[in-house]
């Protein structure tokens, strides 16, 4: 389908600053994954289903998700846009389905900084603890402390906030490797806890394991590469946005699958492929820190817990980042002419949208600390699970919208490709079906309603003020054309 060709807005205070370029791109989509974090945490609950094949997993599930982020590319380059998912199921599905892929999608970033921030403090407290640094160290305050961080940073124009994401996560992501590297090569020289390093294990299923627990495996797989499709709002702010952030999506998924694949294959030969190296990988609270220090001494265990935490921070500022600019896109069109709907004159970014997001995050984790009396590794968990679902609903109607893209269109070529968003929805929707189904014990059994009722929340809100409608579809026509 040929992309609407929008004219740009009259209201100079809702035009972002277009400043930022490819490689402030790749920061925010791979800040957004927090891999340094995620490879630490994630690795785990596949293994309890998989067993040794952590990187079988991880392989398969970046080609899955590398389905879905053809759908991002796809509407990415035809309907760029600050809302990302808002725009672009508005101009396929209509006015009511944008709003709701919007808004499940604000809710998606904003409760991924309320983890990102505490992990920080988390992970930050056992660090400072274990070093003997601050014995009984409070993860509340360093979590507030991580607030402060990123207060100043959040509001500052994308290109310098890439440039700190950079610095963040790239330096993480490269210590990630070569530690993968280096055990690969310490497992393969006789030094790992099998003498013979049975590399065809960590590809091969064990006999108990069937398609079923695979498929389990899966679906926590998918969700480690939840957070790249940020780099989707910053489709008014990065230049020829309808070619970069296409690419800049595609590459990262791929380049996140290999490194996914890598540091799981490590962390499995490193820490033993039989029953006894599983039940050590399962049982690990940090699992880049514990195999640094396994092989390399404690001090280097306590260096990726460091690396950890910068991640943390790292995806904090990414999802800041993307949340600010969805909520900017939402109120732009819903209430235009007000603070969140305006552009800072002196950083060109939405500056009041990313202290609100901000401040939201804050209240948030402050909820689950105080009225919910959540632990820190609670609110970290919880935040990340509900995030985790709405992104599942957004991904949903994106690839949906993919799909009617092609329907649409006139090109054969078009038809064929058919198949990447209709596979794109059997895997989000199977995803979805794992994770709510059985029911979780204990506040994990709330959350699918808690994400069923935020994502009726716009439904209501239009079916009480109609002119909603109108101005979803007054403010898509408006969107200004970048990258054209």
């Amino acid at each position: 389908m040929a992309s609407t060709k929008p004219h740009a807005p009259t209201d100079p205070s809702a035009i972002l600053f277009e400043g930022a370029g490819t490689w402030d791109a790749i920061a925010i989509a791979v800040a957004g994954m927090a891999p340094t974090m995620g490879m630490n945490l994630n690795p785990q609950e596949p293994a309890e289903h998989v067993g040794r094949v952590v990187a079988l997993v991880f392989a398969a599930s970046g080609v899955i998700v590398l389905l879905v982020a053809w759908c991002f590319a796809r509407l990415a380059r035809e309907h760029p846009n600050a809302g990302s998912a808002y725009g672009f199921v508005a101009a396929i599905l209509g006015p009511r389905a944008g709003l709701v892929a919007g808004w499940t999608l604000l809710g998606t970033y904003l409760c991924f900084a309320i983890g990102a921030v505490g992990g920080f403090g988390l992970f930050a407290a056992n660090l400072l603890t274990r070093m003997h640094l601050w014995d009984g160290a409070s993860s509340f305050t360093l979590t507030m402390l991580a607030v402060l961080i990123l207060a100043p940073l959040s509001i500052i124009p994308a290109n310098r906030a890439g440039f700190v994401l950079i610095l963040l996560e790239g330096f993480a992501v490269v210590a990630m490797v070569l530690l993968s590297v280096a055990v690969l090569w310490r497992v393969f020289e006789g030094y790992g806890p099998q003498a013979d390093p049975p590399i065809r294990d960590v590809f091969v299923p064990t006999a108990g394991v069937g398609v079923s627990s695979i498929a389990m495996g899966l679906s926590f797989g998918i969700l480690s590469f939840a957070g790249f499709e940020q780099v989707a709002t910053l489709g008014e702010e990065v230049k020829k946005s309808r070619f970069t952030i296409p690419r800049v999506l595609i590459g990262t998924v791929i380049g996140a699958g290999v490194v996914f694949t890598l540091v799981a294959a490590a962390e499995t030969l490193g820490f033993g492929t039989d029953p006894a190296g599983v039940g050590r990988f399962t049982a690990s609270t940090s699992l880049l820190a514990d195999l640094s220090a396994r092989y390399f001494g404690g001090w280097t265990g306590d260096l990726f817990d460091a690396l950890a935490i910068a991640s943390a921070l790292g995806g904090g500022l990414a999802s800041i980042v993307a949340s600010s600019r969805i909520l900017f896109a939402l109120c732009r069109d819903l209430a235009p002419g007000t603070a969140l709907g305006r552009v800072s004159k002196v950083s060109g970014t939405p500056r009041n949208a990313a202290l609100c997001v901000l401040v939201s995050a804050v209240i948030g984790y402050g909820l689950m600390r105080g009225v919910f009396r959540a632990t820190g590794s609670d609110a970290f968990f919880w935040a990340s699970t509900i995030g985790a679902l709405a992104l599942l609903v957004a991904s949903l109607l994106v690839a949906a919208s993919a799909a009617g893209t092609l329907v649409r269109s006139k090109h054969p070529h078009d038809q064929r490709m058919l198949f990447i968003p209709v596979l794109g929805v059997v895997a989000i929707g199977y995803t979805m079906w794992v994770n709510i189904y059985p029911p979780q014990p204990g506040a994990y059994a709330a959350m699918p309603w808690l994400v069923l009722a935020w994502c009726i929340a716009p439904l209501l809100a239009t079916m009480m003020n109609p002119r909603l409608v109108e101005r979803v579809n007054s403010g898509f026509l408006t969107v200004r054309s970048v990258g054209a």
